[in-house]
């Protein structure tokens, strides 16, 4: 018998690209997605959809009925400079909405509760990677929102609802919303140089990141349905290696054959300087070495991506 899974933030870059792998894997699958920043055309077809939010509770009743072998939950306000303009929201979005998910994960016997957290828990760190059991110290409003998040997932740990929390560095890739000037470092970037032949960099280039292709993450997540290895985990989930955001400029140059000019403006509110994880833990569970390497996956994209622009 097919297993359920459910999908919140199903619309997104991340939620549409997992609903899709979940569905070639042949789980039936359910989306919650009050599509503020994700497209209903990303939802792929099989996928059984509910317009609305995670923090409904009407919402989450129309899926009441159902036993969920799995719950994915992905939605909420994502990124810093959003969360600064607006904390009230990112807390609803992001603290009220994973608690009433809990809650109805136990309602409805949900064996398996997979969080996507954010490296943004971490804060400002110095030059060394960053493990998991380093102190947080979230300098944003959306690092406490998915720190606070974490931990009541962590009390509602039980013998019956077990967790997974995943805090995902940069992940970036096709089927990223172009539109968002505020979501996407990658897509932001190539999104000005393909289209207007010059890149606005806020902040400076000597920010360190480590960037995740979305098709190794999607193909990670197969990896922890249901799978007691993950079971009350906590994982960075990275390459591993670091990068300036002047190496990253360097390499969308000689990909994208456009010698587009630089212009520096000051830094977005509350944004992390320099920050890229250990990831000791996740080699345990993974072999991390079938990872895309930044030159691969951003040559990947920029295919992708003039079709688009072309």
């Amino acid at each position: 018998m097919r297993k359920n899974i459910l999908v919140t933030g199903c619309a997104g870059f991340i939620g549409s690209a997992i609903s899709k792998k979940l569905i070639d894997n042949k789980y039936n699958v359910f989306g919650i997605d009050n599509l503020s920043s994700g497209k209903k055309k990303n939802i792929p077809k099989n996928l059984k959809f509910i317009v609305g939010s995670c923090n409904d509770q009407k919402t989450l009743n129309k899926f009441k009925n159902i036993n969920f072998f799995s719950i994915i939950h992905l939605a909420g306000k994502v990124g810093s400079e959003i969360s600064s303009y607006n904390p009230l929201m990112d807390c609803e979005n992001n603290i009220l909405a994973t608690l009433k998910l809990l809650e109805f994960a136990k309602k409805t016997r949900c064996n398996h509760f997979i969080y996507a957290s954010s490296m943004s828990v971490y804060g400002d760190l110095g030059a060394k990677p960053v493990s998991e059991n380093h102190n947080c110290n979230p300098k944003s409003y959306y690092g406490i929102s998915k720190l606070a998040s974490e931990n009541y997932i962590k009390i509602s740990q039980n013998k019956k609802l077990k967790s997974t929390i995943l805090r995902l560095f940069t992940v970036y890739g096709p089927g990223q919303n172009l539109d968002n000037p505020m979501q996407g470092m990658i897509s932001i970037y190539l999104h000005q140089i393909m289209k207007n032949k010059k890149l606005i960099i806020k902040g400076s280039d000597k920010r360190v990141r480590d960037f995740i292709y979305i098709d190794d993450l999607t193909s990670f997540f197969m990896k922890i349905i249901g799978n007691k290895k993950f079971f009350n985990q906590t994982l960075n989930v990275g390459t591993g290696k670091k990068h300036t955001i002047k190496e990253v400029i360097k390499k969308l140059r000689i990909i994208t054959k456009i010698n587009f000019p630089v212009i520096f403006k000051k830094s977005t509110p509350l944004d992390q300087f320099y920050i890229f994880p250990n990831i000791k833990k996740l080699k345990k569970f993974i072999n991390v070495k079938s990872f895309k390497s930044l030159d691969e996956g951003l040559i990947r994209l920029v295919f992708y991506l003039k079709k688009i622009y072309d």
